[in-house]
């Protein structure tokens, strides 16, 4: 028995009936039962994810390019405003999609999520293996974008330590909005115990552009290392939720940290990062 789907049933057997129903598995799949994590907890908004919903517009752009304008139109129809917005915009198409009827449009989805799935073996969302970071998939796709933009900032603190010239400096926090500025500053009150890249800035062009895209990339990658210990459907679901470009960065990036303990200032990192996006929009 697949292990996604051993998962599905650690989460709908209740503990005290999983021993006798556990019995009539092969052993194999018992040994593969007993290591598995314990689920997260069923809900009802659990059960009414919709994984396709939830896909980054960049995901099907690539699939859409094959197609004819009709088809295209008829695809843009039967997903989220976003998502067609998104991609009416990414393949120079003017609003004016077709209307279906609901048999027809759950016929056009199940296309789509065909596709961008590619037979990939994922434990449903609502069956997840319980993990810190499935708390970033119930924020937006751009809200997670920025949460990765603002992990960078970790690895610019330990940056500025570096540069003496005050005129470098200054010249990096104009280049930040206010926000940023203000979690940098909360930042260079400590010493980073987490480094991964020195001198990165050596890269930057001075540009607002190329310094969020330095940020970008190192948040990608403390992202990707706190994702190691994952489940690789849970990695699926949250770098698919991302756009196409920052998701494959992370997926990039994903590789077991060096660092014993850091899983757990990492997390400890992105918690501190939400409770500064609670205190006011960043």
């Amino acid at each position: 028995m697949k292990p996604t789907t051993l998962m599905v049933c650690k989460g709908l057997i209740s503990p005290e009936r999983q021993g006798n129903l556990t019995a009539l598995l092969s052993r194999d799949d018992q040994e593969i039962f007993a290591e598995l994590p314990s689920p997260t907890p069923l809900s009802k908004e659990h059960l009414q994810w919709d994984l396709l919903d939830h896909i980054h517009f960049s995901w099907l752009a690539p699939f859409l390019r094959t197609l004819t304008e009709g088809e295209i139109r008829s695809f843009l129809a039967v997903l989220t405003p976003s998502q067609s917005q998104g991609l009416t915009k990414l393949l120079g198409f003017e609003n004016h999609l077709p209307a279906f009827p609901k048999v027809s449009k759950q016929a056009l989805r199940a296309i789509l999520l065909r596709h961008i799935r590619q037979n990939k073996d994922l434990v449903p969302f609502a069956f997840l293996p319980e993990h810190p970071i499935n708390q970033l998939m119930s924020i937006s796709s751009d809200h997670l974008a920025k949460l990765i933009l603002y992990l960078g900032l970790h690895d610019l603190s330990f940056e500025m330590r570096q540069i003496i010239d005050t005129k470098e400096l200054k010249k990096v926090f104009t280049t930040l909005i206010k926000k940023e500025g203000e979690y940098l500053n909360t930042l260079l009150l400590y010493r980073e115990p987490l480094i991964f890249k020195r001198l990165f800035l050596g890269n930057w062009d001075g540009t607002k552009e190329g310094l969020h895209k330095l940020l970008q990339e190192r948040g990608a990658n403390r992202l990707a290392h706190t994702l190691y210990e994952a489940s690789e459907s849970l990695t699926w679901y949250l770098t698919h939720t991302l756009d196409m470009h920052i998701g494959n960065m992370v997926l990039k990036f994903i590789e077991k940290p060096t660092h014993a303990k850091a899983g757990e200032i990492l997390l400890g990192q992105i918690n501190k990062i939400l409770q500064f996006f609670q205190q006011g929009e960043a």
